[in-house]
């Protein structure tokens, strides 16, 4: 079965080279399709302005690529934040993104509950997220964009923990139901998963119709990894994805920088994976 289609290539590991780099790189990877993390020095954005979307849309046409997923960097921002002026800021913040990802053709942002405190009860942070969601649906709405929330990393990883909540896919299962919004869907990340002891039968169990993005990623208890160079089961997960019916999107989307200094080896070493399995 060839994957090449589905899959979303990613600037995350790209940020210490200029944009036109990684543009090109996707295209000589025969790439065409994108899951953009918009962030300097590739792009700026903020809760008050954003750089030229009609420039980068003129990079994207230049070298035959297609934004098919934003995923804006949480920075200080939280969705989980209470009252004041970190919550204003990040609903400002999103409210850009969103226009951003629209001006770009583009139909899907990710957003995750980074950056959450982990000194306030989990009620409470939860209760913050709920509320920025059903705003951020809303905007989204208007937008016609649909809004993914990615699980993130959670005390059982202490190195590279995120946030206390909204780890696994039962709290996001929860959380989708309380929040109650049709546009409103998960974007399912194979590490996070992992490091939560979940399993792709649970997560598609739970979430299987709001599933509208993979990022198919190796890994350990350090960090994200290109597929082999972490402890996963890729060609299993890959299996069960397969298994389930997900037919959708495969992002190649890595949090932290380990490859940051070598990005298209990652890129390369799963491409070359997913043309074996």
């Amino acid at each position: 079965m060839g994957y090449t289609g589905r899959l979303l290539g990613s600037n995350t590991q790209y940020l210490r080279y200029p944009l036109s780099f990684f543009l090109s790189e996707m295209e000589r990877m025969g790439l065409r399709r994108l899951d953009f993390t918009p962030k300097v020095p590739h792009f700026f954005c903020s809760s008050g302005d954003f750089g030229s979307v009609e420039a980068l849309g003129s990079l994207l046409e230049k070298h035959h690529l297609q934004v098919c997923a934003v995923t804006p960097p949480p920075y200080r921002y939280a969705i989980t934040a209470g009252d004041g002026e970190q919550r204003q800021k990040t609903e400002a913040y999103y409210r850009r993104c969103l226009a951003m990802t629209a001006h770009l053709g583009c139909k899907v942002m990710v957003v995750d509950a980074s950056g959450a405190c982990w000194d306030l009860p989990a009620a409470e942070l939860l209760s913050n997220a709920r509320r920025m969601l059903r705003i951020l649906c809303a905007a989204a709405q208007e937008y016609r964009v649909e809004l993914l929330i990615a699980p993130v990393m959670g005390r059982d990883t202490p190195l590279i923990a995120e946030a206390p909540v909204l780890n696994t896919a039962q709290e996001l299962q929860q959380l989708l139901g309380q929040v109650d919004c049709g546009n409103l869907g998960v974007c399912l990340d194979t590490n996070v998963m992992s490091a939560a002891g979940g399993t792709i039968a649970d997560w598609f169990d739970r979430l299987g119709e709001r599933t509208r993005l993979v990022r198919l990623c190796d890994g350990n208890a350090h960090g994200w990894r290109a597929w082999g160079d972490g402890v996963l089961p890729m060609e299993r997960y890959l299996r069960e994805l397969e298994h389930v019916g997900y037919e959708g999107d495969l992002s190649m989307a890595m949090g932290g920088e380990y490859y940051a200094e070598r990005p298209s080896q990652a890129m390369l070493q799963t491409l070359r994976a997913l043309g074996e399995a």
